[in-house]
């Protein structure tokens, strides 16, 4: 691993060198989203809940591009949270990415910074064809009940897979939806694509680790440190309609809590599309990672979907176990139809409504339920 990270390193220093001749100032391009949400939950623990909400999410990008004389593309992202409210998902006080590049043609992409790993950007499942809010990877996180199965207090022990994801980009078990670990700092280097293959790999020197967070730089004592994310990825598009695409990833790092096993994950999803209408799916492994000795945690997702012009449609389904050596099982499962329709350039008003089911070890936790959600989404 460190052999790779090295010889990224010598990538980098030898295109700063190329491309040190002159370039013209970094072209600045502004743009973001405003997303308007309306929920409607009835569930388990509808006992003295509001069953409706609103939610206002926004957005405000970035995008800084250069290029040197000599070919060398460089420039940044910086993804500002544009909120009232501080982020819900604890993505970031300021921001939800920031990261600088390193582009050429030839030697490929360098990322560093607050951004997703290779495994998370090269990922393809049921969520890669969800339209609306993402499917099983969507909105309904935020209208659960706050007293449902995988929020409540973890003396409980109440641990689910929620989403897709391996352990760095999924974050916390026992909250839905948890975006505080995904944008860790990190540096990710992804080769050219040939054939339609790309790899990547990533390197997180621990996911508590992001921006300033200086009092962290030498954390050695707890959470996930020397996170190491490799992926492979395969997309292409052939003259008769017919789509492709793939990915595998494995992920490992080394975890300092006592009693709790170092992380060891992996996935693998497919997707296969012919004129507008795509079938996707994908097993994901977490072995014991971030657990207890033993602990099987495992999921799968489903998927199809089809786009007419402006319209489009999917159902994605999840299903996830975690099971600590056989004792007491957390089952999840997910299915979720969405619908949306392109009105205007930006755009795009959408419906999605899921039927999600938490069951807990303890049955008391226990919650089955169905959110609606109606919005728009103005992409600038």
């Amino acid at each position: 691993m460190k052999k790779i990270l090295l010889a990224t390193t010598g990538l980098v220093g030898a295109a700063l060198i190329a491309g040190a001749a002159s370039a013209e100032t970094p072209k600045v391009t502004l743009g973001g989203f405003s997303d308007f949400q309306a929920g409607y939950t009835k569930d388990d623990f509808d006992a003295n809940t509001r069953t409706t909400g609103f939610r206002n999410d926004n957005e405000v990008s970035i995008h800084v591009d250069g290029k040197t004389d000599a070919g060398l593309g460089y420039g940044a992202v910086i993804d500002l949270e544009a909120d009232i409210s501080a982020d819900a998902d604890g993505q970031g006080v300021n921001a939800a990415r920031t990261f600088t590049y390193l582009q050429g043609d030839n030697w490929g992409r360098v990322e560093m910074g607050g951004n997703k790993d290779a495994a998370a950007n090269q990922r393809v499942d049921a969520s890669t064809l969800a339209v609306a809010t993402g499917g099983i990877n969507g909105a309904w996180t935020y209208f659960v009940n706050p007293a449902a199965g995988n929020t409540v207090s973890s003396a409980t022990n109440v641990d689910f897979i929620t989403t897709s994801k391996l352990v760095a980009e999924h974050g916390a078990t026992d909250a839905a939806g948890d975006e505080g670990t995904y944008n860790a700092s990190k540096v990710t280097y992804y080769t050219p694509r040939f054939a339609g293959v790309q790899a990547g790999v990533s390197y997180t020197p621990d996911l508590t680790d992001r921006g300033q967070a200086g009092d962290n730089f030498r954390n050695d004592t707890a959470g996930v440190n020397n996170l190491w994310d490799l992926s492979l990825n395969y997309e292409n598009q052939f003259a008769n309609g017919v789509k492709l695409a793939g990915s595998g990833a494995y992920e490992r790092g080394t975890t300092k809590a006592a009693g709790i096993e170092d992380v060891r994950a992996w996935n693998v999803g497919a997707l296969v599309g012919y004129q507008g209408f795509s079938v996707a799916g994908s097993y994901g492994d977490w072995g014991d990672s971030n657990a207890a000795s033993g602990t099987d945690q495992n999921y799968w997702t489903l998927g199809a979907g089809y786009e007419a012009g402006a319209f489009g449609v999917s159902a994605t389904y999840l299903d996830s176990t975690i099971d600590p050596n056989g004792a007491a099982k957390q089952d999840f499962s997910n299915l979720v139809l969405g619908a949306d329709y392109k009105l205007a350039p930006g755009l795009t008003p959408y419906a999605e409504v899921s039927f999600y089911d938490y069951n807990s070890n303890v049955a008391a936790n226990d919650n089955k339920g169905t959110t609606f959600l109606l919005g728009t989404q103005l992409a600038f």
